[in-house]
């Protein structure tokens, strides 16, 4: 049986054209413990994805910059032996301060990553494909 899961996720660009990305808890319990992973979450019953993405932003990270929905993609990944298909819909927008005044409340840190720099970095949940799409489609963050 595969799962399905809606969720959304964050590629917030810095004035250099990096993708900001966070570094998951290294908590055994949790799914891909101490990889990276864009800011986001599940979309809750009876919520839009863009309100999801509000809210998960501004409970991650205390604010919400304006995000454009950019596109949806599918990905598919096993944990624990079962096949889980998860319906990520992907919103880009501006981050306007630098990584180290944001607070953040999920994971261990911020970073942020060129299109280069992907080649050393550890997604969870194979999310390094929206950063590669990303970088493909707009050319940026050499």
């Amino acid at each position: 049986m595969v799962e399905s899961i809606r969720t959304v996720s964050a590629l917030l660009v810095t004035p250099d054209g990096k993708l900001v990305a966070h570094l998951r808890d290294d908590k055994p319990e949790i799914p891909f413990p101490n990889t990276w992973s864009t800011l986001g979450g599940r979309v809750e019953p009876g919520e839009s994805p863009a309100e999801a993405m509000r809210r998960e932003l501004i409970e991650e990270i205390e604010f919400s910059p304006e995000m454009t929905f950019w596109r949806t993609f599918d990905l598919t990944f096993t944990l624990d032996g079962s096949s889980i298909m998860v319906e990520v819909h992907t919103f880009v927008g501006a981050l306007d301060r630098p990584l180290e005044q944001v607070n953040l409340h999920e994971g261990q840190c911020l970073g942020a990553f060129s299109r280069v720099e992907l080649d050393s970095v550890v997604f969870a949940f194979g999310l390094d494909r929206l950063y590669r799409a990303y970088f493909a489609d707009y050319g940026v963050g050499l």
